[in-house]
């Protein structure tokens, strides 16, 4: 018989990947042939405009030259880019996008926050992306970028701990009561339930695992967005070890803020490059963007023994970094990105260092 560290193992990789259908998607994906992305002027969508990441990708875009249109509740104004007022929740509000062949890519950047009550994440960061995919979809769209997050697997300690590390870019949601990485699970699971539909077989659908964005160094900090008209944001310390484990009582969420940190210029890119640059292939794929590696001061397994304790963390794979080639390797698999063509430049510890 298996000894109980291997059999957790096994457990582990066993759970480590999304559903099977899904995954499937992704493989019978990777699978098809590509063909270059378009070149000239594209006519693009991007949604949640107002916000600090996709008000960059916006701007970023128009200063390439494309045709940009930006989706937001509140007009924003950002030079080079045409605002359209609306609401992803009302299929009514974004009837306006019309029909037929008037854009080309959709951008979708837009949704609640992590602190979002169920209600929020359910009509917003859900119903809103079934909503805002299926009205571009109809005004022409061909490809389909979906902003998800690295907060998708729920892991809070001690009770959920990731299944394995470093986690594939479509690791599970783990079982928490997080509304927020609840519903970028059901997010992911939305966009894979559209690509898998006959009349969107043409479309381009490409699942981004956006890291805890913070500021370029030397100044790193985590812009969280806008709660009752004030900007919530702090600052990002390098992960290190806790000198005791989270307990039942007082349960932490996973600091993602710090070990999947990433970047802004290095965010922005991602989009810009998987929205006009990434070779098209219709179908779903799937990338995570965080930092080249972890913005941490101590080994990732001493980090995540330290945070669950050792019988919970017992149950996470981690064999990754025994070698020594890997032990500053990011938590999530990079590879997808650099299949795409991207990948991530700005190490954060080595300015900190």
């Amino acid at each position: 018989h298996p000894s109980r560290p291997e059999a957790a193992r096994r457990v582990a990789r066993q759970m480590s990947s999304s559903p099977q259908w899904y995954a499937d998607l992704l493989e019978s994906t990777r699978k098809r042939g590509s063909s270059p992305a378009p070149e000239g002027p594209q006519r693009i969508l991007v949604t949640g405009t107002t916000g600090w990441i996709a008000g960059g990708v916006a701007k970023a875009l128009a200063e390439q030259g494309h045709s940009v249109t930006g989706i937001a509740r509140r007009r924003t104004e950002i030079e080079g880019v045409t605002a359209m007022q609306a609401d992803l929740q009302s299929m009514e509000s974004l009837a306006q996008l019309g029909e037929g062949d008037h854009y080309d890519i959709l951008l979708h950047l837009a949704g609640s926050l992590g602190a979002c009550t169920v209600d929020q994440a359910m009509n917003i960061n859900i119903r809103g992306t079934h909503n805002i995919v299926a009205a571009a979809l109809k005004a022409g769209c061909k490809r389909i970028v979906v902003a998800s997050s690295v907060a998708v697997i729920g892991t809070i300690a001690p009770s959920h701990p990731p299944p394995k590390l470093p986690l594939p870019v479509d690791a599970p949601f783990t079982g928490s009561d997080w509304a927020y990485a609840w519903s970028k699970f059901m997010v992911e699971q939305t966009v894979g339930f559209m690509a898998l539909r006959p009349e969107y077989a043409h479309a381009d659908f490409l699942v981004v695992r956006v890291g805890a964005t913070v500021t370029d160094p030397p100044e790193i900090v985590h812009f969280d967005g806008i709660v009752d008209g004030k900007q919530v944001s702090w600052k990002v310390e390098p992960a290190t070890a806790a000198p005791e484990p989270a307990t039942a009582e007082t349960p932490e969420i996973f600091k993602e803020d710090a070990l999947m940190a990433v970047a802004y210029s290095d965010q922005v890119e991602c989009f810009v490059h998987c929205a006009v640059r990434a070779p098209r292939k219709p179908g779903l794929r799937q990338i995570a963007c965080v930092a080249p590696r972890p913005y941490a001061k101590d080994a990732v397994p001493d980090i995540i023994r330290s945070w669950y304790g050792k019988e919970a963390a017992s149950k996470v794979d981690m064999t990754w970094y025994d070698d020594p080639k890997h032990a500053a390797d990011p938590v999530y698999d990079l590879g997808p990105g650099k299949e795409l063509g991207w990948e991530p430049k700005v190490d954060l510890l080595a300015a900190k260092l």
